[in-house]
Order: structure tokens, then C-alpha cells, then sequence
């Protein structure tokens, strides 16, 4: 599976139901090892008439509130007050986020006397959601062959109300959590551009980066200011928030005050920056990660795919709020962020599973160019870290002790949070062929106990940072259990 040059990721649960208990089982496949880490999770039941999973009731904030309607009902969509009876035919393979087929709002029925739905497939309620307050009767016919992570035939809220008969057939439904990840067949340019250092690189997870351009952040500012959307996630950095809204466009954008380190900076499609009075918008968009392991991962000698973000994703984040703090990485506040805010709002549930939570060695303090510098300080467990001093640094390493290699460039998101940069002809990325260069942290400690270690916008490995400088960027770097 590693040796193809495109992997595709399925991972497929289904679950077996007695009344309202849900009771899991994992089918493994074969060649698929690394699943067999969540047997841990498994239950086994005896099967009853219903094969699978009909029914899951939601907790405390269920998911479909706030939402807007474009998520809701691949086939049918039914508000307030409207009743709908299905009295024969089939609806099948529609989808949605919330209820592959039908959507129940609060105050609506649905009937389903006859018929069938099938092939239907949602984030919840494969065939059909029920949200608060909505009735759903199903007094015949069949709910087959439905997917979704939560509830594959129906997803119903606290306080809906939900009636089956003993003649309807529900069966052959199943949870499906599938995660693609493809590993690109060609390469992209990572730092100095003439040097052509080429890594091959995934699309996984999601962040805001580019600026939308002014007429754009006009347009989303005015519909912001009579539409009055709900935040659908919020973006925390040191000193800013951001909160995410869903536009009409059908993409999300966050919206937030700019506070940038110079207001002479311009954003990669030529805007001046935003200054710090004024709202700018940023558009969430895949993150791009450029593979560290690649040969070793394709040869079978590394289990995890390792990857690290092409670009700086954040600013106004420092390694601790105090230079008087610990500088060692298993006590900062950075750690806290990345494995935190970022892996939280980077990441869907469906993708959190593949990422794996690793062993990382780390350094003590003066101790951090030497080849046993990973594993003289406390070793952490994390999902998402930062490369360490000696991880650029050393010579038989990827970046080879070579300052050109370690040219990083900024999204305009980061820009926009404190990020400094230097730009002319001597700091060309493939991003920014005019040059635009940024610094950014590792994990390690520095050259005395109120440093630590980061990379300069020159490349260099710089052993003596201020833990509280907020003007750096974040790579961060996280492995698939793929």
C-alpha cells in the first residue's frame, strides 16, 4: 500500500444496536495493521433484525444548531410547521452533512409509510436527521444501505421525537469514517527557489491563510454587518481571535482585527496590509504539508508518514508569555497552542484519527547541536510539534546544514498576526518569487535557561530567541497513521 505513489485512506466501523444501545465492532482489514490500534474500543453483540446502527441520539449541543440550511436535507428539507408523508417511492444516493436524505427541523413531521431510502450518505443521519422538536414516524417500508459517522439511517437531537414500527425494515446501514490522503505524484520547491529542493507534499486539514482581496473583504464585511451569520469556530492566537462564518459562496472565511508588524507589508496579491484598526478576511483553505520521511515511508522503514506545513500558518504566538518561564518544550505555552487551538480547529474528528500521537525526544538546555541532543531532555507525547534545532542542523539530515533550504514563507494570515519578514532577491521562496522570509520557532531549548532555539528569515539556526517574541511564525509538523 506505502509503495503506491497515491495512498487512499478508508476506515470503515459499523455498528450493531439492541433498542437504543449502541454497542461497536471494528472490521479490520487484513492488511491494515495500524486500525488495529482502536481494538481496544471493540464490543461484540448479537445481531437482532436490525443489522446495524438505525438510530443515535444526540448530547448537549447537538450538532445541527446554528447551522445553515445549505447542510441540511439531500432530498428534503422541511422548517417549521410543514408535514411530509412519504407514502411509496425511493429516494436514493443523496447526501448532505446533516441528514443524507431528510431533514427534520424543529415543529416539522415526516411519515414514511412506504417506500425506500437508500445509498444515502451525511456527516449525521445518513438517511434521515431529526432535529429538536421534530417528529419523525416511520410506519413501513426500508432504510437500507445508508452511511454516516453518526446515526447511518437516523440522527436524531435531545427533545425529537422518533417512532418506528415493528414491520420497518432498517438494515445494512454503517458508520463510514473515511479520511483521504494522497500523496502528490510530483514535488513542490521548498525554500530558495534556484536551489530546486523538492519535497513531495499532502493537502490535509484546514486553516485560514489568504488574504480575500479588498473588494472581497468589502463585499463579506457588508454581508457580516446585515446578515448577522453565527461563528461556526474561533481561531485563538495569543492577542487575537478570529471567528469563522460560512458565506453564501459556500466557503468559510474568519473576520478579525489585523495587527501587523509593519504597515508597509503587502499581502501576496499586492493589497496593503490591514492595519491594526481595521477588519480584515481571510479564507480557510487545505493545509499543503511538505513530506519529511517520503523515501523512508515508501520503503517501509518508517511507519508514519512525517509532514510538515509548507508555509508559516500562524503568528502572535510565543514560545512562553515569560522569559523567566521554563524554556524546555514539555512545559511551553506553544505546545499547549499546537496541540490545543490548532489541532482542534486545523482538523476534523474523521482526521484527528489518522493522526498519530508521537513519542518526540527533546533537548536540555546547551545542548542542542550534538547528536544525542533529541534525547537529553524530557521525551513528550504529542500530536502536532515542531522540528528541533538538531533536526535542521544536522548534516546527514534533510535540510543538510544548509541556510537556503530552511527559507520559509508567511500566509497572509500570519502576516497579518505580528509576523515579521524580510523580503528582496536574496529571500525567494517558490511562494514568493520576489522574496518575502520569515522566522520561526523549534522546539528546543536555546544556549542558557531564558532562550530558546528558532530559525531565522536567513536560514539560520539561532540558539538564543526570546521566549516571548510574538513576531515569529509556527511550521507546524505532525506524522499519519497511514
Amino acid at each position: 500500500m506505502k509503495k503506491n505513489a497515491k495512498l487512499i485512506l478508508g476506515l470503515i466501523l459499523s455498528i450493531l444496536c439492541v433498542a437504543s444501545t449502541c454497542l461497536p465492532f471494528l472490521m479490520i482489514d487484513e492488511n491494515s495493521a495500524k486500525q488495529q490500534k482502536q481494538e481496544e474500543n471493540v464490543v461484540v453483540n448479537n445481531k437482532t433484525r436490525y443489522e446495524a446502527n438505525y438510530f443515535a441520539e444526540a448530547g448537549e449541543g447537538a450538532p445541527a444548531q446554528g447551522q445553515s440550511s445549505y447542510y441540511k436535507g439531500g432530498a428534503v428539507f422541511l422548517e417549521n410547521g410543514v408535514s411530509f408523508t412519504m407514502n411509496g417511492g425511493t429516494i436514493e444516493n443523496k447526501s448532505n452533512i446533516f441528514g443524507g436524505a431528510i431533514f427534520i427541523g424543529c415543529g416539522a413531521t415526516f411519515t414514511m409509510r412506504s417506500g425506500m431510502i437508500t445509498g444515502c450518505s451525511a456527516t449525521y443521519g445518513g438517511a434521515i436527521y431529526v432535529a429538536a422538536g421534530g417528529t419523525c414516524n416511520i410506519l413501513g417500508g426500508t432504510i437500507s444501505g445508508n452511511t454516516a459517522n453518526y446515526g447511518p439511517s437516523i440522527y436524531a437531537e435531545v427533545d425529537a421525537v422518533v417512532n418506528i414500527d415493528d414491520s420497518v425494515i432498517i438494515d445494512e446501514n454503517s458508520i463510514q469514517i473515511e479520511t483521504n490522503v494522497t500523496i502528490s505524484t510530483d514535488t513542490i520547491l521548498v525554500g530558495k527557489a534556484s536551489l530546486g529542493f523538492s519535497l513531495h507534499y499532502v493537502d490535509f486539514g484546514s486553516f485560514p491563510q489568504w488574504y480575500v482581496g479588498n473588494s472581497m473583504n468589502e463585499t463579506l464585511e457588508s454581508w457580516f454587518g446585515t446578515s448577522s451569520p453565527t461563528s461556526i469556530n474561533t481561531y485563538a492566537l495569543n492577542s487575537r481571535t478570529w471567528n469563522a462564518y460560512e458565506y453564501t459562496d459556500g466557503n468559510i472565511y474568519v473576520r478579525g482585527t489585523s495587527l501587523p508588524y509593519n504597515t508597509s507589508y503587502t499581502y501576496k496579491n499586492g493589497d496593503t496590509i490591514k492595519a491594526s484598526t481595521e477588519i480584515a478576511w481571510f479564507k480557510v483553505e487545505p493545509i499543503r504539508w511538505i513530506i519529511l520521511n517520503y523515501d523512508a515511508y515508501i520503503n517501509e522503514t518508517a511507519e508514519n508518514l512525517e509532514i510538515m506545513s509548507y508555509l508559516g500558518l500562524a503568528g502572535d504566538i510565543y514560545f512562553n508569555a515569560s522569559n523567566s518561564s521554563s524554556n524546555e518544550w514539555n512545559s511551553s505555552h506553544i505546545r499547549s497552542w499546537v496541540n490545543g487551538v490548532f489541532y482542534n480547529t486545523a482538523f476534523t474528528d474523521a482526521e484527528k484519527r489518522v493522526i498519530a500521537k508521537t513519542t518526540i525526544g527533546n533537548n536540555t538546555t546547551g545542548n542542542y547541536n550534538t547528536q544525542t541532543s533529541n534525547t537529553t531532555g524530557v521525551a513528550t507525547e504529542d500530536y502536532v510539534y515542531l522540528l528541533s534545532y538538531w533536526d535542521y542542523y544536522d548534516f546527514d539530515g534533510l535540510f543538510e546544514r544548509s541556510l537556503q533550504k530552511r527559507y520559509f514563507s508567511p500566509t497572509d494570515f500570519t502576516l497579518s498576526n505580528n509576523c515579521y519578514v524580510t523580503t528582496g532577491s536574496s529571500y525567494v521562496t517558490a511562494t514568493y518569487p520576489s522574496g518575502k522570509t520569515c522566522n520561526f520557532w523549534t522546539r528546543s531549548s536555546g544556549s542558557s535557561s531564558r532562550y530558546v532555539c528558532y530559525v531565522g528569515d536567513n536560514g539560520y539556526l539561532v540558539y538564543s530567541g526570546v521566549q516571548d517574541m510574538k513576531n515569529f511564525a509556527v511550521l507546524p509538523v505532525i506524522q499519519l497513521a497511514i
